[in-house]
């Protein structure tokens, strides 16, 4: 059987995303455990909300929407880092 796995690039955007949030935001990420999971679902609704916009007629590019797309992943997976800990 053939296991799935993600692209080493996708995981190298997943990361370099994560450290620029966690540097804009000095560290409060849906993985900090100073959230609470509605703050955590308010920054995920907002990075879908991008996704959207990124998909709109006039902003419609492949590049900002895989900009988006790796945003809502990277706070997807902080959201989850932040439940485990």
């Amino acid at each position: 059987m053939i296991v799935p796995t993600f692209h080493p690039t996708t995981f190298n955007a997943l990361n370099a995303e994560y450290i620029k949030a966690q540097v804009k935001h000095n560290g409060l990420t849906p993985a900090s455990p100073d959230m609470t999971n509605e703050q955590r679902l308010v920054v995920l609704v907002e990075e879908v909300g991008e996704v959207a916009r990124a998909m709109t007629y006039d902003e419609s590019s492949h590049d900002k929407l895989v900009k988006e797309l790796i945003q809502v992943a990277t706070m997807t997976c902080a959201w989850i880092e932040g439940i485990d800990q």
